[in-house]
């Protein structure tokens, strides 16, 4: 798969490492994808854009005591220490504490990222950054720390369906500014056509199927229904392009969605928890044929440069 990064001679190492990493937070190996994506947090919440470039250099840094230079060079350390960061300012206002936490929370994204490698026979996604983060959303029920004030919807005058469709790209990082999911789609657009009309059409059908089994609309209209159905069939994503092998995206949309709701009943924050179950269990039941890509890795697999 073709993808546009930016030249190793223009960027140093540690730099296109960690922009990497946040390209890989939809899976992608690409700095250019990395760098779209912080322009969408900061367009919308700068401070998000500043934890999420502190996880994932913390992260990746942590990595570096590893010697694996691929893994580190693709961005696989930075992708979880990313999120955890965005995840503990999704919670927490704010002030030194929070700060020190983003720092603590990726840390311990890189830790359970690494216990997860070693014991599981599939990439662990993003579970890490699950974990961290309803951990410290459970922290933030028992101890006297300041929430975070809940990000605006904004509404810039698209049509329902625009809006919809795009914050279910954008929600993957917390964000719901329209314009902060198209600049999402253009990382992915820099990761390779096929990769953005793939989440384009998997943030479709998750709005298209929450609307026909009458969920809430709220929550439709923000895109929450959206986007683990994006970063799913992103990860089946060669599957998909097996012969025989296609209904993956139906699947993935279908189960993704149900997973969303059924999180939502419980009354837990579904993160990106729906995604990482429904792949893990797809890839079970999915076994591709002979002429198929090789098993899937313990990592994320990136795309080309």
């Amino acid at each position: 798969m073709a993808c546009v990064d930016v030249n190793p001679a223009l960027l140093p190492t540690l730099p296109r490492s960690v922009l990497r990493g946040i390209g890989q937070i939809f899976l992608q190996r690409s700095a250019g994808c990395g760098l779209a994506v912080l322009a969408a947090m900061a367009l919308q919440a700068p401070q998000l854009a500043l934890a999420c470039a502190l996880g994932a250099l913390v992260a990746t840094l942590a990595g570096r005591r590893l010697h694996e230079a691929q893994a580190l060079d693709d961005g696989l350390f930075g992708f979880n220490g990313a999120l955890a960061g965005l995840g503990v300012l999704i919670v927490l206002a704010p002030g030194p504490l929070a700060w020190a936490l983003v720092v603590a929370a990726s840390l311990l994204a890189t830790a359970l990222l690494l216990f997860l490698r070693r014991r599981l026979p599939v990439s662990p996604y993003t579970a890490p950054f699950v974990l961290v983060t309803w951990g410290v959303m459970a922290l933030a029920t028992v101890a006297p720390l300041a929430p975070a004030t809940p990000i605006v919807s904004v509404d810039v005058g698209w049509s329902e369906v625009a809006n919809g469709i795009l914050r279910g790209i954008g929600q993957v990082v917390f964000l719901d500014h329209p314009m902060a999911g198209a600049l999402c789609l253009l990382g992915l657009l820099l990761a390779g056509p096929r990769v953005a009309v793939t989440a384009l059409i998997a943030a479709t059908a998750g709005l298209a199927l929450a609307r026909a089994l009458g969920f809430p609309d709220a929550p439709a209209a923000l895109g929450l229904y959206g986007y683990n159905a994006v970063l799913t069939v992103i990860a089946l994503l060669p599957r998909i392009q097996v012969k025989g092998q296609r209904w993956i995206v139906v699947a993935a949309a279908v189960l993704t969605v149900l997973l969303v709701r059924g999180v939502q009943l419980l009354g837990l924050p579904a993160l990106t928890a729906p995604f990482v179950l429904a792949t893990w269990l797809l890839l079970r039941v999915s076994r591709a044929p002979a002429d198929a890509p090789a098993s899937v890795s313990t990592t994320p697999s990136p795309a080309s440069d």
